[in-house]
């Protein structure tokens, strides 16, 4: 405990470029923050920070030190939430669509098992999600596998496919479109509302069709919510695409109409955990639940 008091110590330090700073945030007096640094310095043998009358710098073996310690700590309080309440937390990060369409049979099947496990799901761009999962603020990833393979650090992921399906187009029911079967040159000259559409995904286009994509500005309307994309799309011109199988079940209600997306799009989705990772029976559980 006593580390990870030290270590607490120097990431605020770090974090705040200041002794004095970190010791009000602390709630700690000048030299009492000092002592610790000095205590982790010496137990390690290493210098941590440059430090004069007006500036603190830290050094090349405090910066090798701080992703680590941000690390420790968030593992830290990840274990003493779990062991103090007598349940635990999973935190997700995902894709928009992942969430609409996938996440809730999930949480239902995942719950028989672990009931007292509290499940937060959020959304945010690829490459922050892999910071907070690296960082160990987060547990599990769950994005198209083109998102995933452009992510920085992607070595250090351990990356599980959990569905694997075409994409159709859909559309409002009595669109023009649904005369005949068009290629992707032509499609591409409707509006399209997209989710999920993020930078990693478009890059990971063949050039070709990212260059025909990019020359008409598809998507026109790139949106956070599937839901909006598809209520756009019953009350519009507008198009939008949806897995084979939800766009199947919309279109035999009579809800929605579609076809086969041109051009091969798939719904390949991942679930990335950090490689390094003890296989949190929570984490795999709901993986196997996708």
């Amino acid at each position: 405990m006593d580390d990870l008091r030290l270590m607490r110590h120097f990431e605020a330090v770090y974090r705040l470029l200041s002794f004095t700073a970190a010791a009000q945030e602390l709630n700690l007096t000048h030299s009492a923050l000092t002592k610790s640094i000095k205590t982790l310095e010496t137990g390690w043998d290493t210098q941590l920070f440059h430090r004069t009358t007006r500036t603190v710098v830290a050094t090349e073996a405090g910066k090798k030190l701080y992703p680590k310690a941000v690390e420790l700590l968030a593992f830290a309080d990840t274990v003493r939430q779990s062991v103090s309440s007598g349940e635990h937390e999973l935190n997700i990060v995902s894709g928009p669509g992942v969430i609409e369409g996938m996440i809730h049979p999930a949480i239902m099947q995942f719950a028989k098992r672990f009931p007292r496990t509290r499940i937060n799901v959020s959304t945010m761009p690829p490459h922050l999600a892999a910071e907070e999962l690296i960082q160990r603020r987060i547990h599990l990833l769950l994005y198209h596998n083109a998102s995933l393979a452009g992510l920085p650090n992607k070595d250090r992921l351990r990356i599980t496919n959990v569905v694997d399906e075409p994409y159709w187009m859909v559309h409002r029911c009595g669109h023009a479109i649904a005369s005949r079967a068009h290629s992707l040159e032509e499609v591409v000259r409707y509006d399209w509302a997209l989710a999920g559409y993020d930078r990693l995904f478009e890059q990971s286009l063949p050039s070709d069709m990212r260059k025909l994509l990019q020359d008409h500005g598809v998507p026109h309307y790139r949106l956070l919510s599937q839901a909006a994309c598809l209520e756009l799309a019953k009350q519009s011109e507008i198009l939008t695409t949806l897995p084979q199988s939800q766009a199947r079940r919309l279109i035999e209600s009579g809800a929605i109409d579609g076809a086969p997306h041109p051009g091969g799009f798939r719904f390949s989705i991942g679930a990335a955990v950090l490689h390094d990772a003890s296989r949190e029976p929570t984490v795999e559980h709901f993986i196997d639940c996708l």
